[in-house]
Parts: C-alpha cells; sequence; structure tokens
C-alpha cells in the first residue's frame, strides 16, 4: 500500500491556517471543513526522491487504515464533510446514499464559480495588458510596413549629363575542323579509329566477413522519484514515478566488407568533323554610326552568333562623384545623345534603375555597368 502523507486546509472564514487534514472543523472557529483546498506544507508539485519525502508526516499504517485513501463525500443537506469510510452525516445523520457529490466534484464545481464570478466582474484588468500587446503589435507592423514602403520607394537623380556612348558589335566565326575523340559510344558522322576495352567504372561486391564492435545504449532503471496525488480526505498518496538512466555497452557485430571491382567496356576512339568558335571580329564606336564588322572567310569557316552592346556614360554636375555607366538596347539608346541632361530613377532595395522624367515615371529600362 503506498504511504500516505498528511495534509492542511485553511478556514476560509477566520482564516485560521494549517490545519491538520484529519480535522474536520476549525479549531479557531469551528467552521466546518467543507470547499477546501488540500495542501502538503513545503511541497510545490515537484518530483522528489524517497529520502526527501520523509520530510513529511506520513500517516502509520494504523492512521492510513482508519482514514483511507478515498475522496470525502458532501452531505447534500448540511454540506458537511464525512470521511469515506463514514455510512451517515456526523453532523444531521443523513445516510450517504442520498449524497452524491465527493470532495473533487465540489471542487471542481467551486473552481467553475469562481471562475464564472471572475468573468463576471468585467474584463478590464484583463483589458489592459490585451491592449497593450495589441498596441506593440500595431507598432511592429506599422514600422515593418514603413521599411518595406522606403524600401519601395524611388530615388531620382536630376544632375546627370550624358558624357559619352559606346556601341560594340561582334561576330563569332566558326571553323570547321577534324578532332580525335573517344567515348562509350560513336556519335553520328564519325570514322573509327580503333576499340579498347576500358574501365568505364566500378561496382562493390563481398570480400569478407569482419567482426566490428559496435556501442549501443539502452535504459535501465535507476531509481523512484515521488510525487504526491490529493485524495480529497486531508490526505496525500505517495506516487511513484520510474527514473531511468542511459546504460551504454558494446557487442561484437559481423558484417560484411565489400571491394571495388572495375567494371570493363568497349571505349570508342574515332575522328569528328565539328564546327567550334575559331575567332571574333569586332566593330565599336562612340556615335550613333554603328556597323557590323566586315569580315572575309576561309574555305572551311563559316559566320557564327552574334552579340551586340550598347552603353552610355552619365556624370554628376552638382556633387564629385565618379561618372556611371549603363547598357541597355539600341532602339533606346540611340535616342541618347552626348550632352544630354536625364533623370535616373532607383527603388531603395537595389532593383535596376530606369530612365525617367523628373517625377519619376519610367522611360527606359537600363542596366548600371559599374
Amino acid at each position: 500500500m503506498s504511504k500516505l502523507v498528511m495534509g492542511y486546509w485553511d478556514c476560509p472564514i477566520c482564516g485560521n491556517k494549517e490545519i491538520r487534514g484529519d480535522i474536520t472543523n476549525c479549531p479557531s472557529c469551528g467552521r466546518a471543513r467543507g470547499d477546501v483546498q488540500f495542501y502538503v506544507k513545503g511541497y510545490q508539485g515537484e518530483s522528489l526522491r524517497k529520502e526527501e519525502m520523509n520530510q513529511f508526516e506520513q500517516l502509520n499504517d494504523q492512521k492510513a487504515q482508519e482514514i483511507g485513501s478515498n475522496p470525502d463525500w458532501y452531505c447534500s443537506f448540511c454540506n458537511s464533510l464525512n470521511s469515506d469510510n463514514a455510512q451517515t452525516c456526523g453532523n444531521c445523520g443523513a445516510t450517504r446514499a442520498d449524497s452524491e457529490a465527493n470532495y473533487f466534484d465540489r471542487l471542481k464545481k467551486r473552481q467553475e464559480q469562481e471562475a464564472a464570478e471572475l468573468a463576471a466582474q468585467g474584463s478590464t484588468p484583463a483589458a489592459k495588458p490585451k491592449s497593450r500587446l495589441l498596441l506593440i503589435i500595431a507598432v511592429i507592423v506599422a514600422a515593418i510596413v514603413g521599411i518595406v514602403v522606403w524600401m519601395n520607394s524611388n530615388k531620382t537623380a536630376g544632375d546627370l549629363k550624358v558624357t559619352a556612348l559606346n556601341w560594340t558589335r561582334v561576330i563569332q566565326i566558326e571553323a570547321n575542323k577534324q578532332y580525335s575523340e573517344s567515348d562509350w559510344s560513336m556519335p553520328q558522322g564519325a570514322e573509327l579509329v580503333e576499340t579498347k576495352q576500358e574501365i568505364s567504372g566500378y561496382r562493390e561486391v563481398f570480400d569478407h566477413y569482419e567482426n566490428v564492435q559496435v556501442q549501443r545504449s539502452r535504459q535501465v532503471y535507476d531509481h523512484d522519484e515521488y510525487t504526491l496525488k490529493d485524495n480529497g480526505n486531508g490526505t496525500f498518496t505517495q506516487v511513484a514515478h520510474p527514473v531511468y538512466r542511459t546504460e551504454y555497452y558494446t557487442e561484437t557485430e559481423k558484417r560484411a566488407v565489400t571491394r571495388p571491382e572495375p567494371i570493363y567496356n568497349t571505349k570508342y576512339y574515332y575522328t569528328i568533323w565539328r564546327w567550334k568558335p575559331e575567332r571574333e571580329v569586332t566593330a565599336s564606336g562612340t556615335d550613333h554610326n554603328t556597323a557590323w564588322p566586315e569580315y572575309t572567310l576561309a574555305d572551311n569557316e563559316r559566320e557564327g552568333t552574334r552579340t551586340e552592346d550598347y552603353r552610355f556614360t552619365v556624370e554628376h554636375t552638382k556633387k564629385q562623384s565618379a561618372p556611371e555607366t549603363y547598357r541597355l538596347t539600341e532602339s533606346d539608346w540611340a535616342k541618347i545623345n552626348v550632352g544630354d541632361q536625364i533623370f535616373i530613377t532607383a527603388k531603395r532595395s537595389g532593383a535596376n534603375p530606369f530612365i525617367s522624367d523628373e517625377k519619376g515615371n519610367k522611360l527606359m529600362d537600363i542596366q548600371k555597368v559599374n
């Protein structure tokens, strides 16, 4: 049988405190125990070792047998508290069969009643912290919105003068040459030179078994710790909770050991004619007179890809700062001239800038080069 610990209660009428749980009437005012909350002096609900439980008053077997561990019952006629062992009310003589509620039923009802009374008093005390929390949340949200708006707002520079125009056009020239290559298959148009059996990869194959020491862990019982459970009759029962520790041990385990085994396949060595970039021809200028470069092709050459690049450079007229160069499309670049005063607008977040009017309305997309 689990050990019982003596509980205590406080009189809600006269305020007399630490009355033993086996006393059913307040020694000070005589009030029947009724709806009270039992407690153990010095216990806060924590788990304790067996020796730590000895600090509390433990009932001997005879006393524990007399009181029992079942909750007290309440008389429905006079609201008196009676021991579980009593079959009639000690105050008015009514039988237990005529009463249904026990200590925990009445305690739950009282707690619900107190909660309802607190709610009926109004939510003003709780509203202030809630209002304060809502205010803090509103400030944080406003700050975030403000940062987002600021990051997405524009900054326009209007003291910019175009100081240079540059354009470049490049044509890639490809040459058709014969190359010596090898692969695990023959591409179309290739001429075979020879084949060889070579290693194309490896696979793991079983070699042998070996014994290895493996560390493992398991949970083993270490000791019991105890909590106190309210019995609802002025006593508390010690409830044991096993505590485990991690134990480490080693085991011998047989493991398969593998080795890499080469995989042989046929490799093809061949020659093949391919078009590949051989050289570039370039044309460039600093005005709007653009043209593609002229070139002469050899017998084994052809024209490849064409690329073009159009840029302009601006300098600030009202402050000392490095020149800035931007890239844009040819059609937009053709509208810009050296000496033009322009506006460039950019997002504070660092998004791509653009040429705008003085109010920040986009006119042309540009990309900063430096």
